[in-house]
């Protein structure tokens, strides 16, 4: 089985410069052959983020959908390229969905814009701290909590 990645990075966003979006699949599919796709896979161990990593990886068909998808509405703003997966993962993996936001990073929920068109969900994880601005006044300070 081949899986794929897809990144975009953003020209310009919130402020800062040369932002990456690593896209994922947000949602439940039928369960893959995890076995074959993780490395010393036990399905009675706790699994669940090497699974949650391989189902956000796209088919190639999907990775291409979707970089049509935001080349056509985000072209000129963006470059998006799609990258073979390396597989299998390790067993400690963990996907960008299973990251923990707030203070400068979060997620892009792609699928929640007004001409969103694709017939599968995806989110894309981006993080702002510390990232150049784009007045290229300085970086981005790293959130403190206290501001």
């Amino acid at each position: 089985m081949e899986l794929y990645h897809v990144t975009t990075i953003a020209k310009k966003y919130s402020g800062c410069k040369n932002v990456e979006f690593i896209w994922f699949r947000c949602e439940r599919r039928a369960p893959r052959p995890y076995a074959d796709l993780i490395v010393n896979y036990d399905a009675a161990a706790y699994v669940y983020y090497p699974e949650g990593y391989i189902d956000e990886l796209f088919e190639l068909d999907e990775a291409q959908a979707l970089k049509d998808y935001i080349d056509q509405n985000h072209g000129e703003e963006t470059t998006t390229t799609i990258k073979k997966a390396e597989l299998p993962i390790a067993n400690t993996s963990m996907g960008a969905g299973a990251m923990p936001v707030g203070g400068g990073n979060d997620f892009k929920m792609l699928d929640r814009a007004p001409n969103y068109s694709l017939p599968f969900k995806v989110w894309g994880y981006f993080d702002l701290r510390g990232c150049e601005l784009a007045d290229g006044s300085g970086r981005r300070r790293a959130y403190c909590g206290s501001d």
